[in-house]
């Protein structure tokens, strides 16, 4: 008898062991292969994206502003965040290279998720713990506690916010 439960002891043991391997590996290959995998647009310094955002491949445009990304932010793939614009009443050349240097920032804040195929066009804040349905188009702010979809967004759902006891328990 006791020599079964040393048998069962080492295989949840190993059963762990292995699970925490796969753990490290997957973390890593996430790291590697899908955080750090955006297209940037201008310049760098303007892209604030916090620690614990998940971004995969999304493509940012930070020619006319700042985009940040705040605590916990998530994006699907194929994400798209623009704060350049062109004048539309110019012509030709001109209007390919006359863009505002400033004023279209875009801010995302803590524990938004943007679904797959969401395109962001600033100015506008997206508010916290807010969701942006798959292959919307946003062009206004979004406020917190909202789930918003369609071309334009608009407002489908409101979501409740936790209590404050909930809040402390998951930070």
């Amino acid at each position: 008898m006791k020599k079964k439960l040393k048998l069962i002891a080492i295989k949840i043991y190993d059963t762990f062991r292995l699970a925490k391997i796969f753990n490290f590996a997957i973390d890593r290959y996430m790291e590697r292969n899908f955080l750090l995998k955006y297209l940037l647009y201008g310049n760098e310094d303007r892209l604030l994206i916090a620690q614990t955002a998940v971004i995969n491949n999304a493509t940012f445009n930070t020619i006319s502003g700042t985009i940040k990304i705040e605590e916990y932010v998530f994006f699907g793939l194929n994400v798209t965040v623009l704060t350049g614009t062109h004048d539309y009443n110019k012509f030709g050349r001109e209007r390919q290279i006359t863009v505002p240097a400033f004023e279209r920032d875009v801010i995302i804040k803590e524990g938004a998720w943007l679904a797959s195929n969401v395109t962001v066009i600033g100015p506008c804040i997206i508010g916290e713990h807010s969701v942006v349905a798959a292959g919307s188009l946003v062009n206004k702010d979004v406020p917190p506690y909202t789930i918003v979809g369609g071309i334009p967004a608009k407002v489908i759902k409101k979501i409740t916010p936790p209590s404050d006891t909930e809040r402390t328990v998951y930070e």
